[in-house]
Parts: C-alpha cells; sequence; structure tokens
C-alpha cells in the first residue's frame, strides 16, 4: 500500500513523499524540520481499506529557535511627544536566531540616549523574543537617540529615533518675500509662542532672536525681540546686508522648537557713491571721449535703472555744463562728449548725490592728428641772397591746437615762373615739438612763391610771397 506524506512548507521529507508499506505494514521517512520554531504537524495519508477505517494519521514535532544571533526593531521608532512626557508606544526589540525566529531568555538594556529615561532598564526577552522599555523625554525639545544593546548580537546598540517636542515658535506673520539690500523689509515678521500641541502660550518676556541660515550676507537692525504678555512677537526693523540672492531666516528662543521662514530674495539696494566707480580716459582732440560708471549699492551690488541719479559735467578747457548718460546694462552706464582744445579738463561726477571713489576725475586732451588747413607757415617777406633765410611751420590739428610731437612730413617749394626749386630734405628740421624749420639760401633772385605741404597737402596761407635781393 501507498502511504503519503504531507510535510508543513518549509519542511523535508524523504528520501520521498510517497513511501509504500513493508511486510509489517509499516511505511516510514526521515522528517527535517522547518525554520519557523513552534509546533509542527505532518500528516500520513493512505486509501481506506473499509469505510470505517481512517485513512489518514497525524503527526506533531516541535522546533524549537536556535541562539540568538541578531537584534531587530519590533516597535516604537520615529515617535514623538511632548517634552518630560512618557512616549505612547513602548520601544521594543527581539532577539532572533539565523532563520527570524524570537529567542527566549536574552537580557537587552536600554539607554534613554541624550536625555529623559526608560522603565525598565534591563528587560529579558519572552518566548517571543521581544522586550519591550517605556521612554520618558527629557524636558528639552529636540531629537533622541535611545538604544538597546545586547553584547554579542548584530545589530547592537540598537538605535530608535524620538523627537521632543515642547513649547515651539510659529511664524503668524512671514517677513516679505522680496526686500532691498540694506533696506528694512517692508512686511516684518511676527511670531506666536504655541504650547507642545500648537495652543497659543501666553508668556511674557521671552527672548526670540533671528539668524540667517548659512554665511552669505548679515542681518541690520534690531535681531532680538521679547514677546508680550499675550506671547505674541513683533520685529520691526529687520533688513538683509550683503550680496544679492536668497537668504531664509532662523528664529530661535531657549526652551522653543525653532521655525524657518520661506527663502526671501534679496535685490540690490539704492546706488551708493562709495561703492560706484567711474573711469575716465584720457582724450584726444576732435574724437569721443567716453567716460564709464558702474554704479553699486553699499554691498557692491550692481545698481540697474539709477541713470537719473547720475550726474556728469566737464570743466577745464573743454567746460560741458552737463551730459546725458546713458544705461548700458548690468550696473554699466556711459557718456561721452568730444573735447575740442587740448588740455586738461577736470570731470565731476555724482552718484545719489555723492562722488565715487578717485573724484575729482582729470583727463588729458592730446591734440588730434595734424592737418595741414590749420598748419601755419611764417615765411620772411625778404631775404638777400647770400644770407641764410629761415621758415617756420607750426603744424595743428584739425580743431586748431598745436602739435606737440613730430613726425609729419614738410616740404617746401620755391616757384619762379616755371622754376620749381624745392629745399632738399635735410635742409628741413622736424623740431619733434610740432614745429619745423626751413633754411635755405643761393635759392635765386627776384621774387619767389613758397609753397609749403604738410603730409602731402598745402597748408594754410601756402603759396606764401617772399622777395629775394642780391644786397
Amino acid at each position: 500500500m501507498e502511504v503519503v506524506f504531507v510535510p508543513p512548507a518549509g519542511a523535508e521529507v524523504a528520501p520521498a513523499a510517497t513511501v509504500r508499506t513493508g511486510p509489517n505494514g509499516e511505511a516510514a521517512v526521515r522528517y527535517t524540520l522547518s525554520t519557523a520554531a513552534g509546533e509542527q504537524l505532518i500528516e500520513a495519508r493512505a486509501a481506506a481499506i473499509v469505510p470505517t477505517t481512517s485513512s489518514r494519521a497525524t503527526f506533531k514535532a516541535i522546533a524549537q529557535p536556535g541562539a540568538a544571533e541578531e537584534l531587530v526593531t519590533a516597535g516604537g521608532d520615529g515617535q514623538s511627544g511632548p517634552v518630560s512626557a512618557a512616549l505612547a508606544e513602548s520601544l521594543a526589540v527581539r532577539a532572533v536566531d539565523h532563520f527570524g525566529n524570537g529567542v527566549a531568555g536574552v537580557e537587552v538594556t536600554w539607554q534613554a540616549g541624550g536625555g529623559g529615561s526608560v522603565r525598565p532598564a534591563s528587560v529579558t526577552t519572552g518566548a517571543d523574543g521581544r522586550a519591550a522599555t517605556q521612554l520618558t523625554l527629557a524636558d528639552r525639545p529636540g531629537a533622541y537617540r535611545p538604544a538597546a544593546r545586547v553584547e554579542g548580537l548584530q545589530g547592537s546598540p540598537l538605535s530608535f529615533t524620538v523627537t521632543a517636542v515642547g513649547p515651539q515658535l510659529s511664524l503668524v506673520t512671514p517677513p516679505s518675500a522680496m526686500g532691498a539690500a540694506g533696506i528694512p523689509l517692508e512686511r516684518q515678521p511676527e511670531l506666536q509662542l504655541q504650547d507642545p500641541l500648537g495652543a497659543p502660550l501666553h508668556r511674557a518676556d521671552v527672548n526670540v532672536t533671528v539668524q540667517i541660515a548659512g554665511s552669505d550676507g548679515s542681518l541690520g537692525g534690531r535681531t532680538t525681540a521679547t514677546s508680550d504678555a499675550n506671547g505674541l512677537v513683533r520685529f520691526s526693523d529687520l533688513a538683509l546686508r550683503g550680496p544679492v540672492g536668497t537668504r531664509t531666516l532662523i528664529f530661535a528662543a531657549d526652551g522653543f522648537t525653532s521655525v524657518t521662514s520661506s527663502p526671501i530674495t534679496v535685490t540690490a539696494g539704492p546706488p551708493a557713491a562709495g561703492g560706484s566707480t567711474a573711469v575716465v580716459p584720457n582724450g584726444v582732440a576732435g574724437a569721443t571721449t567716453t567716460i564709464e560708471i558702474h554704479v553699486a549699492d553699499q554691498f557692491g551690488n550692481p545698481v540697474a535703472g539709477a541713470a537719473a541719479g547720475i550726474s556728469v559735467s566737464v570743466g577745464g578747457v573743454n567746460p560741458t555744463p552737463a551730459l546725458p548718460v546713458t544705461e548700458v546694462g548690468g550696473g554699466a552706464y556711459s557718456t561721452s562728449y568730444v573735447p575740442i582744445h587740448s588740455g586738461n579738463d577736470q570731470i565731476a561726477i555724482l552718484v545719489a548725490g555723492g562722488t565715487p571713489p578717485g573724484s575729482p576725475f582729470s583727463s588729458t586732451v592730446s591734440p588730434g592728428p595734424a592737418d595741414p588747413t590749420t598748419t601755419t607757415a611764417i615765411v620772411p617777406g625778404s631775404t638777400r641772397v647770400f644770407e641764410i633765410g629761415r621758415i617756420d611751420v607750426v603744424s595743428r590739428d584739425a580743431q586748431g591746437n598745436q602739435l606737440n610731437q613730430g613726425g609729419a612730413a614738410v616740404t617746401i617749394t620755391f616757384v619762379q615762373g616755371s622754376n620749381r626749386i624745392p629745399l632738399p630734405p635735410e635742409s628741413i628740421v622736424d623740431n619733434a615739438d610740432g614745429t619745423y624749420t626751413g633754411l635755405y639760401s643761393r635759392v635765386g633772385i627776384g621774387a619767389f612763391s613758397v609753397e609749403i605741404t604738410l603730409n602731402g597737402g598745402a597748408i594754410q596761407g601756402s603759396p606764401y610771397s617772399t622777395f629775394i635781393s642780391l644786397f
């Protein structure tokens, strides 16, 4: 007869689940317990011999847990509760064997973890491997890390995270979402003291301080305010200082849970002369001189839209009462003028009524390029044939400013009828100060026209007239 052995899940029978009975009517198998501790039932099934004969038999086995190997959490983690009060749920752990079966008789030591107390401090695991304790929180709000410890077990010490909730600060009026650097916020923050359950706490004389989260910038105004009899805290003149960007404010009081504001966008403050700069180049007569101005607030943040608050005027050899200012972008502005006279100009710049560092500014105006139409010469009316005559040429730019350097090409030609007598180049001296000297003798006798060119163009007054006599 065939007998079928049916083990519980996870258990095994050998050599096979179906076994035939022997000569004595017996059928047997070897049974390996499953990994789950506790009572296990094995059923043997066979075809009924007669209708009244049972076709099933049940065997019972007890699987005991192995040695404790690991400590695992069994409840109570992540709780929060009022300060100085016991948590609603106990902290619990289980000592388990290799297969996760609870192991009884393991002593667990509890530690409060930075504040409060545990009771009991030592617990022996029960039949299910579980040990629990009650944690009473300390009198200060914050996070605590109580722990369970069993020497030699994996996972020990096993920490929990719990939070003590004390009186708290509530931001009933948040600060403005945007503010200019250095200027008090348009909407100043107001806070309410609350008990651990969130109800208003009527307590006077609690000092609340505010600071910036992070290292950028600083706070201006009074950074400490005191609660009134209703527990209301009002700030009146807080201002964000430093570079543009976003800031978050943290409000804190001793014994209270702090509160954080939403991000506040800090924009540039008003223009400040002391934070602004200007670049004034030297000029050239007849050419545009461009003046650059960079406007910033007191913290160095570029300021846009400040053209109306900038004034620029020119004194000196090219006086100009007021120059129009154009915004370039990024806090940069420009203005320009065209100097006519060479020499020194004084540039007066005001930003928001003050002068930037480096004021007053000066610009040295150099003559422009040599221009033959304004260049002049001194030609003697008469000389004697054996005397050394002298012609002086004074080079000027298009505005009539005398040049202060040489380098121009000057030619001098005596003309009498069809006879043209140019002075050799070595007879014309470049004095390197904008003047040129032409020396001549024995050119001829009689009346001559003197043609003078500078850089290929006839100078002003050319041709000149001169007479060379014998005696």
